[in-house]
């Protein structure tokens, strides 16, 4: 299933965005791929973390610093956003973003088993203000009812169950 839309970007540029799910990063150029987010699970429970700038739930991620690879990238920001520790992973679904200019680059998407390492105080970057760990049946109840963000939660979902049904 893929999904397109256009959108504002960050920056106030139009640009093209389209949803795939995944197993693999495999295909995706590796220097293209800037944004690094992740849908990470405890104890049989999700976490959500609260932006402060859009005062939403959702998943937490962030920019790849240079020289980073990318599960590099997710680690850090996992740890930084959360003050949990990562312990398992695998590609879950990625977004090709295309600005009215052409230039491309992708946000990529993780599910992750992770395990809290206290609490959570803050996030260094001030990004993430609250995090929540939910039932994950109950996502719709805290996630935007946007189509991309519904599916990446959906698609965690069943990646989820799929695993721990079968291990």
């Amino acid at each position: 299933m893929k999904i397109f839309k256009s959108a504002l970007s960050y920056r106030g540029q139009r640009c093209d965005i389209t949803y795939f799910p995944t197993k693999t990063f495999d295909d995706i150029p590796d220097n293209l791929i800037i944004k690094i987010h992740a849908v990470c699970f405890w104890n049989k429970k999700l976490l959500l973390v609260k932006h402060s700038e859009w005062n939403i739930f959702g998943i937490h991620g962030g920019t790849r610093e240079k020289e980073e690879k990318i599960t590099e990238t997710l680690k850090r920001e996992v740890l930084e956003e959360t003050n949990c520790s990562v312990l398992d992973y695998r590609p879950l679904s990625y977004q090709k973003i295309v600005t009215a200019n052409q230039d491309i680059h992708y946000r990529v998407q993780y599910i992750c088993n992770v395990t809290p390492l206290g609490e959570f105080e803050s996030d260094p970057a001030g990004s993430v203000n609250k995090i929540i760990w939910v039932n994950p049946n109950d996502f719709e109840k805290y996630v935007e009812k946007n189509e991309m963000r519904q599916a990446i939660f959906r698609r965690a979902l069943f990646v989820y169950k799929d695993f721990h049904e079968n291990t």
